[in-house]
């Protein structure tokens, strides 16, 4: 007999983007399994929408405590073996739920599995690029895993828009850091890895993602993340590789006004420029990529050390 799944999936709007998610959960080749959707703070749900879901599956509301409460939230009401998340705004494939289980249930120490994202075919051309950037930036993110290879690998972090987690485990462990959002599943993971349980990355477990649809949400997502990771490396120190960042940008800081001082801006000013044409070779010329990645590389900085200088702390 399959195991008992719940998917639970926190939501703020009913866009079509969410309906095609609820769409295809709803549509997984698997048969034991509920879904929970929450409800956090939207007043004016399309009331509609929810009615035709009533016999497929439950609606909580978590009153705009954000994503880790409400995931937290339905994770305390199921009795379900297993929790798997995914955000509004991801499309899951139909042998999503099964790859997950494959992961967690080839060895006994594993107790969350996450997959491979991809960016849906209808995505806008800008989205694409958004993704696209992610994935070059991947090797110091652990955010967007490649998945060229076919095999189950141990992995340090699965984000929570494809991960799945034994959930007798996940209660134990506290679940997510509630307040803190994004980075509630960088901060889980840590933990759990801590008190020495393992992870598992399946690239056959696929979700398709939708990537922000304009510069503007774009940036506002890196500052995010940028906040969440000196929150982070307050908290434990350092222990992810994209926190080497900060330190650069202070080191070329130094540098800078120690050029200033001594008198070799024009050294700083060629070390700049091979920095910046390496990076334009490695985005093979694509200056959409060079400037996303420039910019976004400023508004993380700006989030972390706007986290890192705050007296008052968040949590």
């Amino acid at each position: 007999m399959e195991k008992k799944v719940c998917v639970i999936v926190p939501f703020r709007k009913i866009s079509l983007k969410f309906k095609k998610c609820i769409e295809s959960i709803l549509d997984l080749n698997y048969s034991n399994f509920e879904v929970i959707l929450v409800n956090d703070g939207n007043e004016s749900i399309q009331e509609s929408f929810l009615k035709d879901l009533e016999d497929k599956v439950r609606i909580l509301n978590s009153y705009k405590k954000g994503p880790s409460f409400a995931r937290n939230l339905a994770a305390k009401n199921t009795c379900a073996e297993f929790l798997a998340f995914t955000d509004s705004d991801c499309i899951v494939s139909k042998d999503w739920l099964k790859e997950l289980l494959k992961g967690i249930e080839s060895f006994p120490e594993v107790v969350g599995c996450g997959g491979r994202q991809e960016i849906p075919e209808d995505a806008t051309p800008f989205e694409k690029k958004i993704f696209l950037f992610m994935k070059k930036v991947s090797f110091i993110t652990d955010y967007i895993k490649k998945g060229t290879h076919k095999k189950l690998i141990e992995t340090h972090h699965n984000p929570s828009c494809n991960v799945m987690y034994k959930r007798d485990v996940f209660l134990k462990e506290g679940g997510f850091l509630e307040g803190l959002w994004p980075g509630e599943d960088v901060e889980l993971d840590y933990r759990l890895r801590k008190k020495g349980y393992k992870l598992i990355f399946n690239p056959k477990a696929v979700v398709y993602h939708y990537r922000p649809q304009s510069l503007k949400d774009f940036l506002k997502m890196m500052y995010r993340y940028g906040r969440s990771a000196g929150f982070l490396t307050k908290k434990y120190g350092f222990f992810r590789k994209i926190q080497i960042i900060p330190l650069i940008s202070l080191f070329f800081l130094i540098l800078f006004f120690l050029s200033i001082i001594f008198n070799f801006v024009l050294f700083f000013i060629i070390l700049c420029s091979i920095i910046l044409f390496s990076l334009l070779i490695y985005f093979k010329f694509d200056f959409t990529l060079f400037l996303l990645a420039f910019l976004s590389y400023i508004f993380w900085n700006c989030g972390f050390f706007k986290e890192i200088f705050l007296i008052k702390r968040r949590f």
